[in-house]
């Protein structure tokens, strides 16, 4: 039961993730090809969803920055300026983030994404009372259930955990839900130590087109009940090259491997371990929990776990990055 507790910890801030928002996976990096001149906003909005996929999160990255960084100066459309806030807040630059977004729902306040993406941003810092305001904001510009998942899921960083998710389970009831509210009734069930209702939530969900956030959540929950075998399956054929899997989710695969009983193999640790070197010289705050993480469950380290887990804890002060900082320092 200690080791099953354990699992249901190994959770990181990427589980936070809204459907319009990206992942803190996500870096800003260079791509190989020019962005095409002007982009349709259907384009624009594509290319953003398919850089959360795994194996995809560096692609295009550097390339969106320099497009939006222009074009926020040509135009005051207020889903380009969306759109910049969204790669600020992929740099951790919230206070940024948030001045793009304040500025733009000075003019737009119906702008829907914008209050998400700024509701978001409040709870990843732990101003969960506005963050919940901002939430509140949505009624009458969005559904029932927009509104509800956005808010419950803010009160459930705020003590009432499992009060939120009875509470959103009742108002969605049975009808079709959006991906969003399916992923955060997912992670509420994770942090309630409940892996099976987790991939219940889960189980329609086509994990090569879904947010690294939620595969990462697929994979803890897979983990908590000890199927590693699955875990190492799946994530593997996610991608051709193995180099370009994301870091919480080459966490998990070495996560797999170390548990499996009969595994001979050491693939999966030893990419980690060179990503992890990697990430320590360039001293990457992004990745900062999957480092401590790393030092905790695969290469036991209790000094950097607590360093990263620190680190970490100066970005993000959800539950998760609370009880990671809580379990570093205790192992310390």
């Amino acid at each position: 039961m200690k080791l099953f507790s354990f699992f249901l910890l190994f959770t990181t801030t990427l589980l936070q993730a809204e459907p319009y928002i990206p992942n803190d996976e996500d870096v800003i990096a260079s791509s190989r090809s020019p962005l095409s001149a002007t982009l349709s906003k259907y384009e624009l909005a594509t290319l953003f969803e398919q850089n959360q996929w795994a194996g995809r999160t560096e692609s295009n990255q550097g390339l969106l920055k320099n497009y939006l960084s222009e074009k926020i100066r040509q135009t005051d459309d207020p889903d380009i300026h969306y759109y910049y806030a969204r790669l600020l807040q992929r740099e951790h630059k919230f206070e940024l983030a948030l001045a793009v977004l304040n500025d733009l729902l000075k003019n737009d306040p119906s702008h829907v994404n914008s209050i998400l993406l700024k509701a978001n941003i409040l709870k990843v810092q732990g101003q969960f009372a506005a963050a919940n305001s901002s939430c509140l904001s949505l009624v009458g510009k969005a559904s029932i259930e927009t509104i509800s998942t956005c808010s419950l899921d803010v009160k459930s960083q705020m003590g009432d955990l499992a009060k939120s998710y009875d509470g959103l389970k009742k108002i969605i009831k049975k009808r079709n839900i959006s991906m969003n509210t399916r992923h955060v009734l997912a992670e509420m069930a994770y942090r309630l130590n409940m892996p099976e209702q987790t991939l219940q939530y889960l189980n329609e969900v086509d994990l090569a087109k879904a947010p690294v956030s939620l595969v990462v959540l697929w994979a803890n929950a897979q983990l908590a009940l000890g199927n590693n075998e699955k875990v190492l399956v799946t994530l593997s054929k996610l991608t051709v090259d193995e180099s370009n899997l994301e870091d919480a989710l080459l966490l998990r695969l070495a996560q797999a491997e170390l548990n499996k009983e009969d595994s001979q193999s050491s693939k999966w640790q030893t990419l980690l371990k060179k990503r992890v070197t990697l990430r320590e010289l360039r001293q990457d705050t992004y990745h900062a929990s999957d480092l401590a993480w790393y030092y905790l469950m695969i290469n036991h380290d209790p000094t950097k776990a607590t360093y990263w887990a620190n680190i970490n804890w100066q970005h993000a002060k959800l539950e998760s990055d609370k009880r990671l900082l809580e379990l570093a320092t205790k192992h310390n």
